[in-house]
């Protein structure tokens, strides 16, 4: 049920709703209809339902969360609420492609993209490798909060343990984004891995593939990285725990 107010009205005029009964005061300052709690024999404002056209605009001590008496009550303006929002019950949820908006709050020092946090997710991905087969001994896992997601998993039971290809885990649950600056490095964990001179082993997002790789390095000055390959895992028996986080491409 749409509400339809007086065309050009001004500071100070009052309308009422002649089927809920419900008073609206018009803001010329802020440019709104706004609902007003007026002196009556209750305490508060009981809402209807139905379709407020225009914003609803709720001040420090306007509505509390015995004020609104209804099943729904939409608006297909904007609302704005003076002094912090409870929701003791039930989810907020947001229409596709919008989110919270930190655009008010003080930026950094660099170039700022996005201030719109507007996805979160987390669920379990299916991680599967270039070469031969594995197996997971736990789910894997990831959460993705705006671009920002994180991957977990721990494969073993590589079935090729001879060949010089790279291992090259497949399955991301998200594409990662194009530029070369979103490159991530994440801790790894091991078993029955011949690292030889080298010290530690990483992963790695490569955003070309949309896959992750390993690479072995150490502290010498002199030596550069190098891939993990599948000769490296020396037995049946050996594995790979990783966590890594990334940019995703959307």
């Amino acid at each position: 049920m749409a509400i339809t107010f007086p065309a050009s009205p001004s500071d100070g005029d009052v309308f009422t709703n002649s089927t809920t009964g419900v008073k609206y005061i018009y803001n010329a300052t802020d440019g709104v209809w706004k609902t007003h709690v007026w002196p009556t024999n209750t305490d508060y404002l009981q809402l209807s339902g139905g379709t407020l056209t225009g914003d609803l605009s709720l001040g420090t001590n306007d509505l509390t969360a015995q004020d609104i008496n209804s099943t729904t009550l939409t608006t297909t303006g904007g609302v704005t609420v003076g002094n912090g929002l409870t929701v003791s019950d039930g989810n907020v949820v947001m229409a596709a492609g919008h989110g919270i908006d930190f655009s008010a709050t003080a930026n950094g020092s660099g170039t700022v993209q996005s201030e719109l946090l507007d996805d979160y997710e987390e669920g379990i991905w299916t991680p599967t490798i270039d070469s031969g087969t594995i197996s997971q001994s736990t789910t894997a896992r990831y959460t993705k909060v705006g671009r920002l997601v994180t991957i977990s998993a721990i494969i073993y039971t590589f079935s090729d343990r001879t060949s010089t290809s790279d291992i090259r885990v497949q399955g991301l649950p998200y594409a990662p984004d194009s530029l070369n600056s979103t490159q991530s490095i994440g801790p790894t964990f091991t078993r029955y891995v011949n690292f030889g001179a080298y010290t530690s082993l990483n992963a790695f997002v490569e955003y070309s593939n949309h896959s992750v790789y390993f690479y072995f390095h150490t502290q010498s000055a002199a030596s550069n990285y190098t891939a993990a390959k599948h000769q490296h895992l020396t037995s049946s028996s050996s594995q790979i725990r990783f966590q890594v986080q990334y940019l995703a491409a959307a």
